[in-house]
């Protein structure tokens, strides 16, 4: 669960965070989105990386990649490596559920 003000302070402070969390492409999908989507897909990272029993660290925040689907569903892609630790957890894929209100976003991911 990430508070959205926190992240967009965050942001602020330090413009370039959006590139070391961000690939390109989720920046540009991003990209003109109101900050509770940002907060939400950096929330996602975040569950995603319980899901697979790592921390920042062992991998980065561009080894786990969160986009829309043609449905506007949020599908996760892994790096090698990330698919490596999943594997080790006895997984091959991870799915998401990312919401948001007014002040908080929060996401849940499922190792499967």
């Amino acid at each position: 669960m990430i508070e959205i003000e926190r992240f967009e302070r965050a942001c602020q402070r330090h413009p370039a965070i959006t590139k070391r969390l961000f690939t390109g492409e989720e920046q540009e999908e991003l990209r003109g989105k109101p900050m509770q989507s940002w907060a939400g897909r950096f929330a996602g990272k975040e569950a995603v990386l319980k899901a697979l029993g790592q921390g920042i660290g062992t991998l980065s925040w561009h080894d786990i990649v969160i986009r829309a689907d043609q449905k506007g569903e949020p599908q996760v892609y892994l790096s090698v490596k990330a698919q490596a630790a999943a594997s080790d957890r006895g997984g091959s894929r991870v799915r998401i559920s990312i919401a948001h209100q007014r002040t908080q976003a929060l996401a849940m991911a499922i190792l499967l």
